[in-house]
Order: structure tokens, then sequence, then C-alpha cells
């Protein structure tokens, strides 16, 4: 679309599939009522959309004035209050939006956590386009193939890790899932001026399927630790989760990778980082890369550790308190 049309038309492709959407949801999604009696917490949702929407601006703002002008710090600061406000509120509200007690659940929080972190991550992938373009000197129609290796290889592997989750268990999968992506990011550290497009795709392929191993059984496990009840707060903390963690990427990745590019090639360049030399762009797309790496890295522990305490308390017959229960029983917070 790219190379032949202007990139208005890309978000046009969302049309049909919106329309097709529509009529699956209609025909096929069961249409159930909800049980009634029940408070909606309109401070809660206050002051989440507030702190949501303070974060994401500044984050916005901070790529064009950088992240210590009095703007962007301002909506930090803003969102921190926010938080805290909401925070306080959830723990005193009767039926809160988002249940705190949902949290003591391990294998809620720690999948919920690791996969902020991945979407994070993820966010280096606007990085990439420069790459091609500026380093390789691909044109557009050329960048989109070799792009789409990460997410055909991601809906190649997704089904099966589903299917082999269901055999074994979510969590030896998304171990294997980071593991698999956090070597993808360190493949692709290792980039250089003169990389081939095979070469390019070998580093890009284990990213696409380490998210695949990770998200499909990663998903599973936040729904499935929920009890029915809950669900559309577990969904919502999903999507939240995604959005929040592509945006702090892309903005935090990206500033860093122009600091990156200024610092090697000694100077501030006109016309921005992408004006640089590309021995300079790639040394900071590598170092990014890497960075990133470690973040799974970090991700990979986790739930290592976590997967080692769920085995030690299988075989000392420690029982985990149940979602329902939290769900149900108000735990008391002072």
């Amino acid at each position: 679309i790219l190379e032949h049309l202007s990139w208005h038309w890309i978000f046009m492709v969302n049309v049909p599939i919106g329309i097709i959407g529509i009529f699956l949801v209609t025909r096929y999604v069961t249409s159930t009522t909800p049980v009634g009696g029940q408070q909606f917490d309109i401070a809660g949702a206050v002051t989440l959309s507030v702190a949501l929407l303070a974060l994401l601006l500044g984050m916005t703002n901070g790529q064009t004035e950088g992240f210590t002008s009095p703007l962007t710090l301002g909506l930090f600061a803003v969102a921190i209050i926010s938080t805290v406000a909401f925070v306080a509120i959830e723990l005193r509200h009767p039926q809160p939006m988002i249940e705190p007690s949902l949290f003591r659940n391990r294998l809620f929080t720690v999948n919920l956590v690791t996969g902020l972190i991945i979407f994070i991550g993820i966010g280096s992938s606007v990085l990439i386009p420069f790459y091609l373009e500026n380093v390789l000197g691909y044109g557009a129609q050329q960048v989109g193939l070799l792009l789409a290796v990460m997410p055909v290889a991601l809906g190649i592997t997704a089904p099966i890790s589903g299917t082999l989750s269901d055999r074994f268990g979510a969590r030896p999968i998304t171990v294997a899932g980071l593991a698999v992506t956090a070597v993808g990011y360190l493949t692709l550290a290792t980039l250089k001026t003169d990389t081939t497009a095979v070469g390019f795709m070998l580093r890009y392929l284990p990213v696409g399927i380490g998210l695949g191993l990770f998200q499909s059984p990663n998903n599973s496990a936040i729904m499935g630790s929920v009890p029915s009840d809950r669900l559309g707060i577990a969904s919502s903390l999903l999507a939240t989760t995604r959005s929040l963690g592509q945006t702090v990427g892309i903005a935090v990745l990206g500033a860093l990778w122009a600091v990156l590019v200024f610092r090697v090639a000694g100077e501030s360049v006109p016309g921005g980082a992408t004006a640089a030399s590309v021995e300079a762009q790639v040394a900071g797309f590598q170092i990014t890369n890497l960075i990133v790496a470690i973040l799974t890295f970090g991700a990979l522990i986790l739930a290592v550790w976590t997967w080692t305490r769920e085995r030690r308390d299988h075989k000392l017959g420690v029982t985990p308190v149940s979602p329902s229960v939290m769900a149900t029983e108000r735990i008391p917070f002072e």
C-alpha cells in the first residue's frame, strides 16, 4: 500500500475487517444478562482514565518536546497523583472497578507483569523500518515483506503453543516463549550495515516464534485464573497492558535510540537521528535491542522464579488461594 498508494489507505484495511467482525459478533457471540444490583465505580473510572490519559500524553509529548520539558513532567505528575488516588479508591470501594484481591493470585499478577514487559519490548519494532530503509536501502514494499516475518511466525506458532499449554501447562510454554524472544532480541543486536535480507529474517524470526509461544498460554492463564464474573476486568487489563506497554515502548525506546545515535555520532545531527550516519544508526539500534533483550531476560527470570515457587508449593501440598474465593471474599485493607 505504501509503495503504490498513499499512507492514508493503510487505515482502510481495517474497514472490511471491522464489518466482518460486527457480523461475527452479532451472529455467534451469545448475549448474556449481567447480574443486577451492582454499583459502578465512577470515582475509580475517572481517576484511572485521567492517569492513563496523562501518562500516554506525557509519553507522546516527550518524544517531541523532550522528557524533561515542563509540560511532560507536569503530565507525569498528574499520572502519578491520579494513580495513587485510584489505588486508594479501589481499596475502599465496596465494588471496585479493579478488585485489588485479584493481584494476590500469583499466576494472574506475574503473567500480567511479564506481558507488560513483552509489549514494552515490542515497541522497539518501530525502529526496524528505519534500519531497513535508511541503512540497508530497501523500498517500502520490500520493508513490508521483511517485517511480515515476525507476524507470520507468530501466527503459525500461537495455535501450536496453545495446544502445548493445554497438555503441559501454561508456565513451561510461557517460559520457553520468553527465552526464545530474548534470544531473538539478542540476535537483532548483531545486525550490521551490510546484513543481507536473509540474515535479517533469520534474526527476526525467533522474535515472532517466541511471541507466538508466549502470548497464547499467557493470555489463557490470565483469563483462566479469575472467576467468570471477573472476565471483563481480566480482558480489559490485558488490553490495557498491551496498549500501554507498546506506547511506553515506542516512546522510551525510540527516544533512547535517538540519544544513542547522537552520542555515537558525537553531535546533534540536523534533521534528527534518521539523518545521522548509517554507522551511528546501527550502533544505536544494536544497543537498544540489547536493552530490550535484558528486559525480556528479566521477565524470564521472574517467570522461572514463579514456576519454581509453584512447583515447590505443589510438592509441599500447599493449595493456592482460589481466584473465586479472592473475588467474592472482600479482603480488608486498613
